[in-house]
């Protein structure tokens, strides 16, 4: 390898950074627009960016670098993270009907 080249593990894992920071960009985007549509392509590039972490991800687990059962959920922590969104949800719903009521 040639100096100052970087190898395949870590191009890898530079696309991987890049992709977390460029998706954590598009979040604070969606969390700030109140346009629906701006809102919609937002969320929509960031899945693809979010798709393109999950294929160099793949990529580096295949050559032994990227340990995934880390990534793993295990059932308990599903259920509870299932059990917040959903309280989330109820808390958001009743926000917005009491903001209704109000007009």
């Amino acid at each position: 390898m040639a100096k100052n080249q970087l190898s395949e593990k870590e191009m890898l894992l530079d696309s991987i950074m890049t992709e977390k920071y460029v998706s954590s960009a598009y979040d604070t985007g969606i969390m700030d627009s109140i346009n629906q549509e701006v809102t919609a392509a937002l969320q929509h590039i960031q899945q693809e960016e979010q798709n393109h972490t999950k294929l160099f991800m793949e990529v580096m687990h295949n050559h032994g670098w990227y340990d995934v059962q880390g990534a793993h959920i295990n059932q308990a922590a599903k259920n509870q993270i299932d059990q917040q969104m959903a309280f989330q949800l109820e808390v958001r719903i009743s926000e917005i009907e009491r903001s209704n009521q109000k007009q």
